[in-house]
């Protein structure tokens, strides 16, 4: 599994969204969003228009329009953002792209090819359990890699970097 800056941005681009949005202000601008994400703005767009075709966020147009979420954040799933973004949560090569067509035809019965869908499965039904609305609610923070407390929390104690290797 291999999460690109599309993926990743589209995730943080989705949280903002999922964030700012209120009865209030409800839309969110291209510019706001590249701003908060340290983007270009016509990066930005082509983020946003990943993710409005796959259904996470639409549009207002005008001059007082911009994104907000397709439907409540409850609702959206960390894989459907994924899908939305990449294309899909985990690439099987089996399917996408075979080693060799005769190894990795439909018809024929691999030892590995049921690993890579169980896998996929697996992976798929752990994003679908993360909603938007749950990583929105998250504060984010700024954590020193290496700083683990002693239960193995990132974060929760400031203890001594650990070290690896040598």
């Amino acid at each position: 599994m291999r999460i690109t800056r599309w993926g990743e941005y589209g995730i943080h681009c989705s949280i903002f969204i999922a964030q700012k949005s209120t009865a209030i202000e409800p839309l969110v601008s291209a510019q706001d969003i590249a701003d908060s994400q340290a983007i270009p703005v016509d990066y930005a767009r082509q983020i946003l228009q990943r993710l409005k075709n796959g259904g996470i966020i639409k549009t207002v147009r005008g001059p007082l329009g911009g994104y907000q979420l397709s439907r409540d954040a409850l609702e959206i799933s960390l894989a459907d953002i994924l899908r939305a973004s990449e294309g899909d949560t985990f690439e099987i090569i089996c399917d996408k792209n075979p080693l060799d067509n005769e190894r990795c035809s439909a018809n024929t019965t691999c030892n590995i090819k049921m690993i890579w869908h169980k896998l996929h499965d697996h992976i798929d039904g752990f994003l679908k359990e993360i909603s938007l609305k749950e990583m929105a609610s998250q504060p984010c923070r700024n954590v020193s890699i290496g700083m683990f407390s002693q239960n193995g929390n990132i974060g929760k104690d400031k203890e001594k970097p650990v070290r690896i290797g040598g």
